[in-house]
C-alpha cells in the first residue's frame, strides 16, 4: 500500500536537523513499516508533536486560567464538550466561572 502526501504542493520551508545514527535508524524502520518514505513520515512526526505541544501548551494556560473553556477550545479547534472531556482526560479541575458561562453563551449567539 504506498501512502502519497497530498499537502506536498502547499509545501515552501525547509527545514535541516541533525539527528543520531540511532535515532535514523528507527525513523527508517518506522516509515518503512509504515510504507512512507522518510519526508512524509518525518512531516507526520512533526505534525503530531506540534499538535501534542499546542494541546499541552493550551492545557496549561487553562489550568492558569489565562484562556477560558471557550478560548482554549478554540484554539485546540474543538467544541466544548470534547474541551471538557479533553479536560478530564488530564484530570484538571474545571474551572468555569459565571463570567465564562456568560462569554460562552455569547459565543453561541454568533
Amino acid at each position: 500500500m504506498m501512502c502519497i502526501d497530498t499537502n506536498v504542493m502547499n509545501m515552501n520551508g525547509v527545514v535541516t536537523t541533525r539527528v543520531s545514527s540511532e535515532m535514523l535508524g528507527e525513523i527508517d524502520f518506522l516509515s518503512k513499516e509504515k510504507h512512507m518514505d522518510r519526508a512524509t513520515f518525518l512531516r507526520n512526526l512533526i505534525s503530531k508533536g506540534l499538535s501534542l505541544e499546542k494541546r499541552e501548551r493550551t492545557l496549561k494556560l487553562y489550568k492558569e486560567r489565562t484562556v477560558s473553556l471557550e478560548k482554549a477550545a478554540s484554539i485546540l479547534e474543538v467544541d466544548i464538550a470534547s474541551m471538557i472531556d479533553i479536560i478530564k482526560e488530564e484530570e484538571l479541575h474545571l474551572d468555569y466561572t459565571v463570567e465564562e458561562l456568560e462569554e460562552d453563551l455569547r459565543g453561541l449567539k454568533k
